[in-house]
C-alpha cells in the first residue's frame, strides 16, 4: 500500500490524523505532502488547526460528500 493509500484508508475510517500519528502508527513523515496529493486527486480533506502547549499542528478529516463512492463518517 503506497503512502497516499495508507493515509486515505485511515481517513476512510473516519478518524482524523496529524503528523505525529502519522509518524507513530505508519512511519510516514510527510504527511503534508501525502494530504496534498489527495486533495489534488479530488478528496476533500479539512485541516484543522490545533494548539496544545504552545505549539500549533494541524489534524486532517475527510469530509464527507453525500454520494460520494468514498463518503465516510468524519469527525467535523
Amino acid at each position: 500500500m503506497t503512502r497516499n493509500e495508507t493515509i486515505l484508508s485511515h481517513l476512510k475510517t473516519g478518524q482524523p490524523i496529524t503528523n505525529m500519528m502519522a509518524t507513530h502508527l505508519y512511519k510516514i513523515t510527510s504527511l503534508q505532502e501525502a494530504i496534498r496529493d489527495l486533495r489534488s486527486e479530488g478528496h476533500v480533506i479539512r485541516t484543522h488547526m490545533e494548539h496544545k502547549n504552545g505549539k500549533r499542528y494541524g489534524r486532517y478529516t475527510l469530509q464527507v460528500i453525500a454520494g460520494s463512492d468514498t463518503a465516510q463518517a468524519s469527525l467535523l
